[in-house]
């Protein structure tokens, strides 16, 4: 029994650290954070920004990012979709509101050493 019990004390941290990542992320988002944002970041990121696409370095897509948030300051994020099942793998979906705009922010996150990083991060504009 004492194995079993911890056995899920285990399971369940791991659990919380995916949610924290992805909660983190989020909490990144609406505070327009990027600088804490791109630490989740992995050496290279998949990004398309509205229009624009193209794989960046960590610190590419921060500055980039930084432009973004600048000219549409969040006022909130929800967490519209997560995808948080396979071991190895994530996905999370937002829905990022601005004075002026809505967006879908959507991200991949894959593990790395048991620590899940973005490879793919999208935001794109919603009629």
């Amino acid at each position: 029994m004492g194995m079993i019990g911890a056995m899920c004390l285990v399971m369940g941290v791991g659990f919380a650290n995916i949610n924290d990542v992805i909660d983190d992320i989020a909490s990144c988002v609406r505070s327009g954070n990027t600088k804490e944002l791109s630490k989740h970041f992995s050496s290279t990121v998949s990004m398309t920004l509205l229009n624009d696409e193209g794989i960046y370095s960590r610190v590419q897509a921060e500055i980039i990012l930084r432009d973004f948030f600048n000219k549409h300051t969040p006022t909130d994020v929800k967490v519209a979709h997560r995808l948080d099942s396979n071991p190895n793998f994530r996905y999370v979906v937002l829905n990022l509101e601005t004075a002026k705009d809505t967006f879908r922010v959507s991200y991949k996150l894959t593990n790395n050493d048991n620590t899940f990083e973005v490879t793919e991060f999208r935001i794109e504009s919603i009629y």
